[in-house]
């Protein structure tokens, strides 16, 4: 027994013996007047390059798995040309560093993944750059705490600040987008995670292309043309975002089209043109939003199906709901959602309105080919008119309503800053509309 022990010892010994064992991963310093990419070449897999602070003009090609690491105050310029930084190895770490000058055609990128994986992409600031990171047929890469910004133009002849062709399973966080294109674009991409990042001033806060298993929650989308477009998309939830002010005359801040299987969930939808557009979806769950202080809380377009929506706050809308085509019921059979310029009775305390809320209003038809009638919002003569048009069915393009309509406010867990602006701006519009509705009826007394 010691004899088989003792060869099988002096075996393991062997094979430790022959097998090489890389220990000479290395520390490198690049500095001024020297080349990144000369050092690149000349490292060997696994060894970390420390690039000094200097402006390095040059583009460079990463081909082997190197940690790429910035002191504060290393520029990498690309010159205006091409793609500054491309990464064709796995595993690779760029952090650190301002990257800056691609060139201008439609893949040129600050930092351009291709056929890579495992990637980590971290706390480097990109301007200046027609894309910020393009990540093309590759998986598993990590894109945290970056800052991206384009050049200065119009934002149609910008790139995008992280776009995703095909591949899967990258992880976005903390990342800050301004002023690109479309500040996280999904083309043709799945299951990706996109966390707590701020993207605003571009066309497109995220747009989603024949995408699946998409989960975009936390992230602050402000004052671009349009929040979050998905379309030709399935498999996505949209949770916890803050999507503000898209005032642009064809801003939305939500806007679902020929989309499936869509959870959009404790969304702050503040302050758009139209805060949440639905055109053809099927198996929506729209639950648990606040929808206040926009031009128009919600539209309804084309043939929705199979979807559910309950428990949604709609505040300080000027125009609540937008109707065309087919029927729909906006509750879960249990629970409605609250509806500010509802009223009706409580009778049996249970927190459900006795009368149905119906959607699409006369007010809201006229609004169409009279938007000044928008000054007399919430006014005596509006309200008279709302009651009237649930009595007469008639009035509606479809049936969509709300059978079980909420008295009080649903609890939803959205930050107390923005219900407190939320408040405040339903106050002033209330306030702003009796002023304008009393000077009429002082006026119109007047000149009889």
């Amino acid at each position: 027994m010691h004899k088989l022990l003792r060869r099988i010892g002096i075996i393991i010994l062997l094979l430790f013996w022959f097998v090489p064992i890389d220990t000479s991963a290395n520390n490198l310093k690049v500095e001024d007047g020297q080349s990144i990419q000369r050092a690149i070449d000349q490292a060997k897999a696994g060894d970390t390059l420390l690039i000094l602070p200097a402006v390095y003009k040059e583009s460079i090609v990463i081909n082997k798995r190197i940690n790429l690491k910035g002191e504060k105050g290393a520029i990498i310029d690309g010159g205006g040309i091409g793609n500054v930084i491309e990464i064709n190895a796995s595993n690779v770490t760029v952090q650190g560093l301002t990257i800056q000058n691609s060139g201008s055609a439609q893949e040129d990128s600050g930092i351009l993944i291709k056929k890579a994986d495992g990637n980590r992409i971290e706390n480097n600031t990109l301007k200046d750059v027609h894309n910020g990171i393009y990540i093309a047929n590759s998986k598993d890469n990590q894109v945290l705490k970056n800052s991206i910004t384009s050049y200065q133009s119009h934002f149609s002849k910008r790139g995008n600040g992280i776009h995703m062709f095909k591949g899967s399973g990258h992880l976005l966080n903390g990342n800050k987008i301004t002023a690109v294109q479309d500040g996280i674009y999904y083309d043709f991409t799945a299951d990706v995670k996109a966390i707590e990042n701020h993207v605003h001033e571009s066309r497109y806060g995220m747009h989603f292309m024949f995408s699946k298993n998409i989960s975009a929650e936390r992230n602050r989308i402000d004052k671009n043309v349009t929040g979050l477009m998905v379309m030709d998309s399935a498999d996505i939830l949209l949770q916890e975002n803050s999507v503000t002010d898209h005032f642009h005359v064809r801003g939305f801040g939500i806007l679902l089209y020929e989309t499936e299987n869509v959870v959009v969930k404790g969304n702050e939808i503040l302050r758009n043109s139209t805060g949440l557009s639905l055109e053809n979806g099927v198996n929506l769950f729209i639950n648990k939003n606040l929808i206040a202080a926009n031009q128009l809380g919600i539209e309804f377009v084309g043939k929705n199906n199979k979807n559910l929506f309950a428990e949604n706050n709609f505040i300080g809308n000027v125009v609540q709901s937008r109707i065309s085509g087919e029927d729909w019921r906006l509750d879960d059979g249990f629970r409605g959602n609250y509806w500010d310029d509802y009223s009706s009775f409580d009778l049996t305390g249970d927190g459900i309105g006795e009368e149905a809320y119906k959607a699409g209003s006369l007010y809201d038809r006229i609004l169409r080919k009279q938007p000044y009638w928008q000054f007399f919002f919430e006014s005596p003569s509006v309200k008279l008119w709302t009651k009237a048009g649930s009595l007469f069915p008639s009035f509606g393009s479809a049936e969509v309503y709300d059978a079980r309509p909420l008295i009080e406010p649903a609890e939803i867990h959205y930050s107390a800053v923005e219900q407190n602006r939320v408040n405040w701006l339903s106050r002033v519009i209330g306030i702003v509309s009796m002023a304008i509705s009393l000077f009429v009826m002082v006026k119109g007394r007047k000149y009889r």
